[in-house]
C-alpha cells in the first residue's frame, strides 16, 4: 500500500485526494481546456485588478493546460480572464476563452478559475461563433427556396471536426471557424437548380467556392456572394 507521503507526490499541486483543487490565498490557478476537455498549452491567462486601471498579472498555461498566477498585495478585487491565439491561413486570429466562473475574488483568498475554449454557442447574451456576410450579386433568385450549404473542409479553428449545415440566403452569426465548401439552390416553379457562388478570394464565380474566415475591420469575417447563373 503506497504511504500518505507516496501517494502526494502523485496528486496535482492543491489538489486532495478527497476532492476538487482548492483555492491558496494570494494564488490564481486553474486549467484550461478546450470543448472537448483537452487541455491547451500556450494560452495567455490573466488576473486584473478591479481597481487599479491596467493592472494585470500574467501567465501562459503548460502543456497540461494549467496556468499559476502570483497575485500581489494591492487593494481591490481580480477578476479572470484568457485569451487564445491560433494561425489561420496568412493571419493569426485571437479569441476569449471564458472561465467556468467570472467572480471577482480578493487576493487574499485566492481562487481557481478554469477556462474553456468554445467556438460556438450562446454566451452572456452573445454568441461565441463568427459572422458570414452573405450578398445577393444579381438576376432571377427565388427568395423563398434559396438556400446555402456549408460543408468545413479539414478541420476548424480549434481542432475540432465541423459539421455541415444548410442555411438560407441570408447573413449567418455563431458560425465556427473553419473553411468551407459553399453551395447554393434555389427551385423556381418547384424544381430546384443550382446557383452561382463567389467566395471572397476567389476569381469568379462557379456551383462551389471555398470560404474561409479572415481578421477585418469589423472582427473575424467571411464574405459570400450568391447570384443567378449566368454567362
Amino acid at each position: 500500500m503506497l504511504s500518505l507521503l507516496a501517494l502526494a507526490l502523485f496528486l496535482p499541486q492543491n489538489v486532495s485526494a478527497g476532492g476538487p483543487e482548492k483555492a491558496t490565498p494570494w494564488i490564481m490557478t486553474g486549467v484550461v481546456r478546450n470543448a472537448a476537455g483537452q487541455p491547451l498549452e500556450g494560452v495567455e491567462v490573466s488576473a486584473r485588478n478591479t481597481v487599479y486601471y491596467n493592472m494585470n498579472v500574467l501567465a501562459r498555461t503548460d502543456r497540461q493546460g494549467r496556468y499559476r498566477i502570483a497575485l500581489p498585495h494591492e487593494m481591490g478585487t481580480w477578476a479572470p480572464y484568457a485569451t487564445i491565439r491560433r494561425p489561420w491561413g496568412d493571419q493569426v486570429l485571437q479569441f476569449a476563452v471564458f472561465p467556468g466562473s467570472a467572480a471577482p475574488f480578493a487576493a487574499r483568498d485566492g481562487a481557481v478559475r478554469d477556462f474553456t475554449w468554445r467556438i460556438q454557442g450562446p454566451y452572456d447574451g452573445g454568441v461565441l461563433g463568427q459572422k458570414v456576410n452573405v450578398y445577393f450579386g444579381g438576376g432571377e433568385v427565388d427568395d423563398a427556396t434559396c438556400t446555402l450549404t456549408y460543408t468545413p473542409v479539414g478541420l476548424l479553428i480549434d481542432g475540432s471536426a465541423g459539421k455541415a449545415f444548410q442555411r438560407g440566403c441570408e447573413s449567418l452569426t455563431d458560425v465556427p471557424v473553419g473553411r468551407y465548401r459553399i453551395t447554393g439552390t434555389h427551385a423556381p416553379g418547384g424544381v430546384r437548380q443550382p446557383l452561382d457562388v463567389r467566395a471572397e478570394g476567389q476569381d469568379g464565380y462557379a456551383t462551389a467556392t471555398t470560404g474561409t474566415f479572415r481578421e477585418t475591420a469589423y472582427g473575424i469575417r467571411m464574405e459570400l456572394t450568391y447570384r443567378a447563373p449566368g454567362p
